[in-house]
């Protein structure tokens, strides 16, 4: 069943969404045939962390992460490595509220009678992800043309109860933060329900399985010619293949679709990057875990923006503040937390060698805490081949 109402968050989050793509378009088509584009390897650095939107069960659809609007050019490959780890613990404030009744001062797992206690909560209450997840995704891009790039992403998941859990737990505590119920139930766990109506959408106790390979994405990226000013521009289409194994909870078993714009400035020392996705999801056979209904998801708009800094004295090393501004896959299907806009702030550093470029990043949640995960760490790795001349 599907709840047609929108929210006056959802509301500002979609006007927020049409109003920057109208900029993008009227930009883009201001934008003059003219120079030859800035190519990305004359900037190897210059490049956003990897980090799209890691919220259940969006992982599991196609996504966009951050991306520059320079291309390769013609004949150049470029390599990347993203692994993130990312701890989720999100519960309505019904579930909490029954946690902290039936628990009284232990900790302990869900069990079969709590599951049934959290699928009779109304819908938009029915809801408990516990989860620790590894997501380590391998980028191909060759350079078709000087403008055309072409991009394979294929991602690897590994599920887990979560070693962050006891970090995150004394960090809490340190600083006098609360818990938010993770003081009701064990840590390493990787458990989650969610329910409308009564009905068991989805249900585990463990995790379904130890992980694998999961969908692998194919993207096309065009650099528009010209500028302006010191904006530059591009558009991009992208399609997910549902060909990993939907019964280990790695698929949706659905093809996904969507487009991005991308708007990006560049200063002497820093730089501006504003990307804008829109992603139409197939009926997914689960939520990337067996057992799972079927759901037809509603189209998801994203925006991603990155300020990327330079200091004179480290002239090989980048900072990175990176915001997203998204909307949740399951925003239709309840009126609840999950409805909420989805805030997440990354900051990031990279640092050219003479082996590639390596980053280190941090993913918090801001704003709206039970519909993103809790905390992402980030590591990369990138690599350009065939690029040995500057060609700007």
């Amino acid at each position: 069943m599907r709840n047609l109402n929108i929210t006056e968050h959802q509301t500002a989050t979609r006007w927020t969404l049409t109003i920057v793509a109208a900029l993008l378009v009227l930009a883009s088509g201001s934008a003059i045939a003219a120079d030859l584009p800035v190519f990305l390897s004359d900037d190897p650095i210059g490049v956003p962390m990897r980090v799209r939107n890691f919220t259940y069960p969006s992982l599991f659809l196609l996504g966009f992460a951050p991306a520059p609007a320079a291309p390769l050019g013609k004949g150049t490959l470029a390599v990347e490595l993203h692994h993130s780890k990312i701890n989720y613990f999100q519960m309505s404030p019904s579930v909490e509220s029954y946690l902290r009744q039936s628990r009284g001062n232990v900790r302990r797992r869900l069990n079969a009678a709590d599951v049934d206690a959290i699928v009779s909560m109304p819908t938009g209450e029915a809801f408990y992800f516990d989860a620790e997840i590894d997501y380590t995704e391998l980028f191909v891009h060759w350079g078709l043309t000087d403008r055309l790039d072409l991009s394979v992403a294929v991602p690897y998941l590994g599920f887990s109860g979560g070693i962050l859990d006891g970090l995150i737990y004394d960090f809490h505590d340190a600083l006098g933060l609360g818990q938010a119920g993770r003081d009701f139930v064990e840590e390493r766990r990787f458990q989650a329900v969610f329910a409308g109506d009564g009905v068991v959408w989805e249900a585990f106790l463990e995790r379904p399985s130890r992980g694998g390979f999961g969908d692998p994405s194919l993207y096309l990226r065009y650099a528009i010619p010209g500028s302006l000013g010191n904006w530059r521009f591009s558009v991009g289409a992208a399609v997910k293949a549902p060909v990993a194994d939907v019964d280990t909870g790695l698929s949706t078993g659905a093809w996904d679709v969507g487009l991005l714009l991308t708007a990006d400035l560049r200063l002497p020392k820093d730089a501006l990057i504003v990307n804008l996705g829109y992603v139409v999801p197939g009926t997914v056979s689960n939520l990337g875990v067996a057992g799972a209904r079927d759901f037809a998801l509603p189209d998801l708009p994203s925006l991603n923006v990155s300020w990327i800094h330079r200091f004179n004295r480290w002239k090989r090393t980048r900072t990175f503040v990176q915001v997203l501004l998204a909307e949740h896959p399951l925003r239709d299907f309840v009126d609840s937390d999950l409805s909420d806009p989805e805030f997440q702030i990354t900051f990031g550093v990279k640092w050219a060698t003479s082996i590639g470029v390596f980053g280190v990043g941090l993913t918090e949640n801001v704003f709206h805490y039970a519909n993103t995960p809790d905390i992402g760490i980030h590591l990369s790795w990138g690599n350009f081949f065939g690029a040995g001349r500057n060609r700007q």
